[in-house]
Order: C-alpha cells, then structure tokens, then sequence
C-alpha cells in the first residue's frame, strides 16, 4: 500500500472536534502501522500489527476495541524497503540522519525506529471524568509525562511535508510502544546509541472527512491551529 489513510484531520481535532466517528475496524482493514487518540482524547492510539493500544493516564496499557469509534486516525500498511543501522539517535537529530537516506521535504513517509532507548519521555492523557467537557488546552496542560531508561521498544509514525500542516502534524510525529507491549504514549523526546530506522514513502494520503453536525457547524479559527498543533503536538 502506498497511502497513508486518515480519518480528519489534526486540524480538526485541535479544534476541538473529538467525538469519536469512524469506526476503527472501518479503517484499519489491510492496514497494520499508525496512531490517533480514543474518543474525547481520553487515549493516545499507536497501532502495531493491526492491534491499537490506547494509553492513558494512571492506567495499564490496553488494546482498543475494533468496534470503537475514533476522533482522529493515522494509519497504513508499513512494508518498508528501506532499513538501516543508525547510532547515535535521538529526537534533535532524527531529521538530519534521515536525509542521509532520503530527501523527506515534500513526501509523506511511514517511520519506525526501533532498539533500546537509552531514555525516552511520552505523555498520556487522563480520561475525562463522567460528563466532563474538555478543551484541547485543557487536555493537553494536565498530561501525565513519564521518562524510561534503558526500555527496548519502537517509534511507531509518520513524517509529513510542511505544505500539509494543518492536515497531519508537519514533520515528524511519533507514538512509542514497549516490547513488552505494556508501555505507550506520545513521544517528546528520545535517546538512542543504536537504533534500526526503517521507512517507506507513501504517495497517497486518503483523508474521509467527519460527517457529524457538530463537525459541520464548527467554527475553526485557523489562525490559531499552527500555534496549537505545535503546542499539544510537538
């Protein structure tokens, strides 16, 4: 597969559109390797094999049910071609050492890094109380950050162009799972002394927009989504 398939758009959910739509096993069919967030972002999505992990604060790692509907999701079939040892890794000089490789500017790309972290920081949000309503700033202010050593594991992402920045996280965007499958998150920060970079180019980005009122009738200030998607996705 040589698309990446999306169902919204970061730009959305920054604004505030998290009711969850699509039907996971609507999308994932014949995909094995992605990420979103649950419904409410009560959870950060990474999808490994075909299974998505939902992690959230103060809680154990668990697998998304495939009849759950998601906000947002990220997802393809990652076959890669391109495999290469790496030293010296982290989350500074990621960009550079890929363009060793391939000039990444203005094509989409699946990523995965894998090996043992030397140390790793994520974040997981907390799931929203019965009945509570939430901002995007609120969620984003009250995420439970943790940092692992020594932890074997993958980045499992995307890089995406620029030009695309209000549709998926521009540049790269990486959720991490454990080898264990018992730890998960967003990624901030990293270190690795060697690592496996593997990627594939994808050419195709499908994107099925929401068809909620809600999502109809949303007033998104577009102004604000760069300062937004940089803050709770960077």
């Amino acid at each position: 597969m040589t698309k990446i398939v999306q169902f919204s758009t970061i730009g959305a959910l920054m604004a505030g559109h998290l009711e969850g739509e699509k039907q996971f096993s609507k999308v994932c069919c014949g995909c094995n390797f992605g990420l979103g967030c649950s419904a409410d972002m009560d959870g950060e999505l990474t999808i490994y094999d075909g299974q998505a992990y939902e992690a959230t604060a103060g809680q154990s790692l668990e697998t998304l049910n495939f009849a759950e509907k998601v906000p947002f999701i990220q997802i393809t079939d990652f076959k890669p071609k391109q495999r290469h040892d790496v030293e010296n890794i982290d989350h500074t000089n990621i960009e550079a050492c890929l363009t060793r490789f391939i000039q990444p500017k203005n094509i989409f790309l699946a990523v995965s890094v894998e090996g043992v972290f030397e140390k790793i920081t994520i974040r997981r949000p907390h799931r929203a109380a019965e009945g509570q309503v939430r901002s995007v700033s609120q969620i984003a202010e009250a995420q439970q950050v943790d940092t692992h050593c020594q932890i074997e594991g993958r980045l499992i992402g995307f890089w995406t162009p620029e030009l695309f920045g209000r549709v998926s996280v521009p540049g790269f965007h990486f959720h991490f799972l454990d080898q264990q499958k018992k730890i998960s998150g967003h990624v901030l920060e990293f270190l690795m002394k060697k690592a496996q970079l593997s990627f594939e180019e994808k050419t195709t980005l499908e994107v099925t927009n929401p068809k909620s009122k809600s999502y109809k009738d949303m007033n998104i200030d577009v102004t604000m989504l760069d300062e937004m998607i940089h803050k709770v996705e960077k």
